[in-house]
This record gives C-alpha cells, structure tokens and sequence, in this order.
C-alpha cells in the first residue's frame, strides 16, 4: 500500500521536487481560490488510511516487541494530529494560512502536503532549530 516509509510512491515524488524547488528558493505559485470540499474528503481519506495503518501495526507496536512498527505507528499518529489540525482550519476558516507568520501558504506546498501548517519561510525556521 505504502511502499515509501509509508508514504505512496506518487506523493514521495512531489514532496521531493517541492524540496529541490524551495532549495533553489523557488516559491510555487499560489491558488486563487481553495476547494475545501475537496480537500476535506481528501483530509478525511488520508485520516482513515492512517487509522487503519495504526489498526495494522498496533497489535504488535511496542519498542521492545517490534521496534518499526512502532516507531511507524508514532510518525502516523503525529501525521494523523497533523491533518485533524488542517480539518479544523478547515471549519475555522484559516486553512491555507501559516499558523506562525499568518501569511499565505502556497498552493503548491498544500497540494503536496495538505496538511501542511507552516508557509516553506516558517518551516525552513523550524526544520532549523
């Protein structure tokens, strides 16, 4: 299902190209408008699957057990805090707005990461530290 750490191959791929875009520090254009219809039932799919990965993994997701499993079932419950935050910007009507600068996320990072809360500036700042 994932064969990326899990991630699909297709998303892998467009995560890595928005990472050579903002390492030549090449801002992706911004979308005029944002179908949020659209990316909730994307949001919500994305939530599911994850649940379900979670629902695989848990019976044996112990550091002393099965560490990878583990270790996966701790990065998808961050993803899944992740994008149940994007589907309350959603409802809160702030979605596709950094939460640390207020400024516009660009349309580009969203398509690749959804749910993405930090504009690439802000996130370069946090990968920093």
């Amino acid at each position: 299902m994932y064969p990326i750490g899990g991630v699909s191959r297709c998303r892998f791929l467009r995560c890595t190209l928005l990472g050579v875009l903002m390492s030549l520090n090449i801002a992706p254009r911004s979308a005029p408008k944002i179908d949020t219809a659209r990316i909730r039932r994307f949001l919500e799919e994305e939530l599911r699957e994850r649940e379900a990965i979670i629902r695989e993994a848990s019976p044996t997701a112990a550091p002393n057990v099965d560490p990878v499993s583990w270790a996966t079932g701790k990065a998808t419950r961050r993803v899944m805090d992740q994008i149940t935050a994007a589907l309350d910007r959603l409802e809160a009507g702030t979605y596709g707005r950094c939460i640390r600068c207020g400024g516009a996320i660009v349309a580009a990072r969203l398509d690749i990461m959804p749910y993405a809360e930090n504009c690439i500036d802000c996130q370069r700042d946090v990968d920093r530290r």
